[in-house]
């Protein structure tokens, strides 16, 4: 991942302050519009941290999976070890 820095500038916006984020940096973190960041001070730092949300339903939870090819059929995990069901 490629280091960035960059100076940009503090403004206000309402009662608080706001600074903007490069497209740039938004792209290599492959952040979204709206998406949740945590804010820490680290070191005397301002630290954003993207939130990683939990999927909601199976859709989400595999919006971006792709299938590797590896596989013809299915996989064998060995024999019952607890309470799984035959099929």
């Amino acid at each position: 991942m490629a280091s960035i820095e960059e100076q940009i500038h503090l403004a206000q916006w309402g009662n608080s302050k706001a600074a903007r984020i490069p497209s740039k940096v938004i792209k290599q973190l492959d952040l979204e519009d709206n998406q949740e960041l945590l804010l820490t001070i680290q070191n005397q730092s301002i630290v954003l941290t993207p939130v990683k949300k939990k999927p909601e339903n199976i859709h989400e939870l595999f919006a971006h999976w792709q299938d590797d090819g590896q596989r013809e059929t299915e996989l064998d995990w060995g024999k019952p070890e607890g309470n799984e069901q035959p099929w």
